[in-house]
């Protein structure tokens, strides 16, 4: 079994299929930076808002300062990062040591303006974990940044359009619609600050880190319930096998599909459904995420696991089949090599199964520890066959 740090870094290239690559690592370095934020306060917000807003925008500026040196960093590796994977890396690293506010009246054109200050550092040592994740993982949480951003824009957007209508406001009943939607929008900015606030503490090794994250993604629920990226990353903290919340993570992305029905929600509502056994819901799931984007790896492996071990024979090549498909998309899939051992073994070809058990083995699948085993009994190979079986009850951890 692995442990749950391994588990909650890893998981996620374990359970769709990703391997894991680990670069020369060299000393850990912590580096420090400075990041100025300002925010102009209109008379419809509230001091707290205008800190929160400022707040951010100093958050950004030391993550464009680290960005920098993140990019140096990884060509030293020998690993370019392209430009979404260092935004959304130096966004879920920096960790903030301090902030500083400062009030500044506005005389000239009225308001109050708040200036943050934040000291905030990132240690390299997690660029080397990011770089250590696999491929689809790495897409997986760029893909989720880039959402997120998009949502923090659109709700900066609206908040200058709301002060444009500032000077129109002719009467009380006027005044009164104009605070009731400065309102919404400060719910719905406070969503996406929990939110991320809730990813980053996901990325701290302690119980209690993975605690507070999951209050704070239920407070960006609370604030916003069209938050579909709040559903999403609590979901997905939920569905792992350290968890095991398979329930709560079966509402969460069946909320998210409702939002947003993407391929990874049904994806991941199809790995929640199978681990409580409920397969006829998990292969559906599985097949409206292949339907949605057809050449997504992940859920042929599993619909080749459900096959596989579904005890008819008739489900044999429909395994191999869905294996093969996996695999052409994701030559990593240990869980598509796995499947595909079973398959196979089932119909008496040992030593095939015996290869992509080992394979699914390179990729990180414990439990083929026990099917390389009784391959090698069935080849007649009993010292090797006792030696995995022996495995079997304990598998190493893999990373």
């Amino acid at each position: 079994m692995f442990n749950k740090k391994k588990l909650i870094n890893g998981i996620l290239a374990a359970a769709i299929g990703g391997s894991l690559f680990f670069p020369s690592v060299t000393s850990a370095e912590i580096k420090t930076y400075t990041g100025e934020g300002e925010y102009v306060m209109s008379d419809f917000e509230t001091p707290e808002i205008a800190k929160q807003r400022a707040k951010i925008y100093a958050e950004r500026n030391a993550q464009e300062q680290a960005g920098v040196y993140i990019n140096s960093y990884s060509k030293m590796e020998n690993f370019n990062l392209i430009a979404d994977e260092i935004v959304t890396l130096t966004n879920g690293i920096l960790k903030i040591l301090d902030v500083n506010y400062k009030i500044i009246p506005m005389n000239d054109v009225g308001g109050i303006m708040y200036r943050a200050t934040v000291q905030a550092n990132i240690d390299t040592a997690k660029v080397d974990e990011w770089i250590s994740k696999g491929v689809s993982e790495r897409s997986s949480l760029v893909e989720k940044n880039n959402a997120l951003q998009k949502q923090i824009a659109e709700q900066e957007k609206q908040i200058a359009e709301l002060k444009a209508q500032i000077a129109q406001v002719k009467t009380p009943k006027a005044e009164e619609k104009l605070r009731e939607d400065f309102a919404e929008a400060d719910r719905i900015f406070m969503s996406n600050v929990k939110l991320e606030e809730g990813n980053r503490l996901n990325l701290i090794i302690a119980d209690w880190a993975y605690e507070e994250a999951v209050k704070c993604w239920t407070e960006a629920i609370a604030l916003n319930p069209n938050n579909y990226l709040a559903y999403e990353a609590r979901g997905y903290y939920f569905h792992l096998v350290s968890v095991q919340r398979y329930e709560e993570a079966i509402k969460d992305f069946t909320n998210a599909i409702r939002l947003h029905p993407s391929a990874e929600n049904y994806f991941y509502r199809g790995t929640a459904y199978l681990a409580t056994d409920r397969r006829k819901q998990a292969q559906q799931d599985f097949e409206m995420a292949i339907k949605i984007s057809p050449n997504y790896s992940e859920p042929y492996g599993e619909l080749a696991y459900i096959y596989a071990t579904s005890g008819e024979r008739k489900n044999v090549q429909k395994a191999i089949d869905c294996a093969d498909r996996a695999i052409s998309f994701d030559e990593r899939n240990w869980r598509a090599y796995y499947s595909r051992g079973l398959a196979l073994y089932s119909v008496d070809h040992f030593e095939q199964a015996l290869e992509d058990a080992k394979m699914a083995l390179e990729y990180g699948c414990g439990d083929a520890y026990q099917l390389i085993g009784d391959c090698y009994g069935k080849l007649g190979l009993i010292d090797e066959a006792e030696k995995y079986w022996e495995l079997a009850k304990d598998p190493p951890a893999f990373g």
